[in-house]
């Protein structure tokens, strides 16, 4: 219970930062086209556990978009554990606070969990980017995979931009 209500937080933060785009997109001074790779605090369905490790990292392949490799695991790696892959590619939308630091995004791409057999599908993601300085950059996301037992999780990390 105490995971999905984390997760619908996450998720309206992330609508709320989206709504406030048109108000702020004339107010851009950094540009989306960073890159950037990190780690965090996984949270979630992850297997038997709630909160785990992510990796996450971000690719610029053209204007605004990106394509996000990651992954969420509970650090169990028996049979039980699961890690999930995730390979999303996202829409990076114009800053929305006037010093251009805070930088939503939305995409979607594909999941592979290890849980049991395993499962592959389709996955939606959201999330935001806030630049603290040129080389650091903390990062939220909020992943829905979408397979025969669809799960919700997210990450919370720093990034070291390049």
């Amino acid at each position: 219970m105490k995971t999905r209500f984390i997760a619908a937080i996450a998720l309206g933060l992330t609508a709320a930062s989206m709504a406030a785009l048109p108000m702020a997109a004339s107010a851009q001074e950094k540009t989306t086209d960073y890159n950037y790779v990190g780690a965090g605090v996984g949270i979630g369905d992850l297997g038997n556990s709630d909160i785990g490790l992510s990796i996450n990292s971000k690719v610029t392949v053209a204007d605004n978009i990106s394509v996000r490799p990651g992954l969420i695991t509970d650090l169990n790696f028996s049979d039980s554990g699961e890690t999930v892959f995730l390979v999303p590619v996202t829409y990076d939308f114009n800053a929305v606070t006037s010093n251009g630091r805070l930088l939503p995004f939305a995409g979607a791409g594909l999941s592979v969990s290890t849980e049991g057999e395993g499962a592959v599908g389709p996955l939606l993601t959201a999330g935001v980017d806030y630049r603290i300085t040129d080389h650091v950059v903390a990062n939220g996301t909020v992943n829905w995979s979408i397979y025969g037992n669809s799960q919700v999780n997210g990450s919370v990390g720093l990034g070291y931009s390049f």
